[in-house]
């Protein structure tokens, strides 16, 4: 065993020693799994005969269960609505053991992602969700939720799916009062400029370009994209996620690219919040951004090539290593 993987797998096994909060935008995502042998008569759609039907923790709370599935123990923090849907996105995070710190709205819908998959294709999404802003006088409660457990935890992770969890006050608050505290984040665009003196971003290519009107097409355009938000935001580190291209880091110091490992992909759903566990964690054990980045990858690569919302394990996790061993490339 070769000294890289001597050391990326020793990350690995010491992700059960950490404890990370999660503070997000939670769902609760329901796949309806059937099949398709008619087009309605009614319109010219499908008609899915309904096999199975699964929920699974979503969003923020699957950043959460990824952390789970790693070994390490997560607190979930964030807000639901007074519901049924509510009721059953905790009953999921009991059942799974994450300890959770909801905030309860009345006047909210907990955020619901519908999705009907015919054929291991997804046929149709159905969002039901409301996307204003989290009260202040609730974000100070989560804050003084924070200011409590901070000594207890590893790392911050925020995960912004633009649904009113995250706002420029949240993030202020946490730079400003946990500092010394790895804090990274899954951006969302609304809200890209509002990240600032972050530990590190996860953007993928799409989210990348789109904040800065940089079309990302080459290595150059990349670059440049990658070291305009780097200068802009002030963050540490920037991982930007490309998919079948693999992903690309950026330091101060240089520009790594990690090819895909991927053989097959069934399924991107949920990838980004897999990255952002797994990459939080090898940080919060020691690893450099690049290190973190590697095995980060090694974790896309797995969900992937899973059907639903999925996670890895650690056993799966130090399979795939050796495959990213030797392939980086700086720019």
């Amino acid at each position: 065993m070769n000294t890289d993987l001597n050391r990326l797998t020793s990350y690995i096994n010491k992700f059960d020693k950490l404890k990370i909060l999660v503070i997000g935008d939670l769902m609760l995502d329901i796949f309806i799994y059937g099949s398709v042998d008619r087009i309605s008569p009614e319109a010219p759609v499908p008609v899915v005969e309904i096999k199975k039907e699964v929920m699974m923790p979503g969003g923020a709370a699957n950043v959460a269960a990824n952390l789970k599935a790693l070994g390490v123990t997560p607190i979930l923090a964030g807000i639901i609505g007074n519901d049924n849907n509510g009721s059953l996105l905790k009953n999921l995070l009991n059942e799974m053991q994450i300890d959770n710190q909801f905030i309860i709205d009345d006047g909210r819908t907990t955020s619901t992602k519908t999705r009907v998959v015919a054929h291991s294709q997804q046929v149709v999404r159905i969002d039901k969700e409301e996307k204003h802003k989290i009260k202040k006088k609730d974000t100070d409660k989560l804050l003084s939720f924070i200011e409590d457990i901070k000594n207890s935890i590893d790392a911050i992770i925020i995960s912004d799916y633009g649904k009113g969890m995250i706002t420029k006050y949240l993030i202020e608050q946490l730079v400003a009062n946990f500092s010394e505290k790895i804090i990274t984040v899954d951006p969302k665009i609304e809200n890209f400029y509002y990240y600032k003196n972050v530990t590190s971003l996860t953007p993928n290519n799409k989210e990348a370009s789109t904040a800065t009107n940089i079309k990302i097409t080459d290595e150059e355009s990349l670059t440049k994209c990658g070291k305009h938000i780097l200068e802009k935001l002030k963050s540490k580190s920037l991982v930007i996620t490309r998919g079948e291209e693999g992903m690309t880091i950026f330091t101060e110091e240089n520009i790594t690219h990690i090819p895909a490992v991927a053989k097959e992909v069934f399924d991107v759903t949920g990838a980004g919040d897999t990255v952002i566990s797994v990459f939080t964690s090898a940080l919060a054990v020691g690893a450099s951004y690049t290190d973190a980045a590697i095995i980060a990858n090694a974790a896309a690569g797995i969900v992937v090539g899973k059907v639903g919302t999925a996670t890895t394990d650690r056993d799966e996790l130090l399979k795939q290593i050796p495959n990213l061993i030797n392939s980086t490339k700086e720019i």
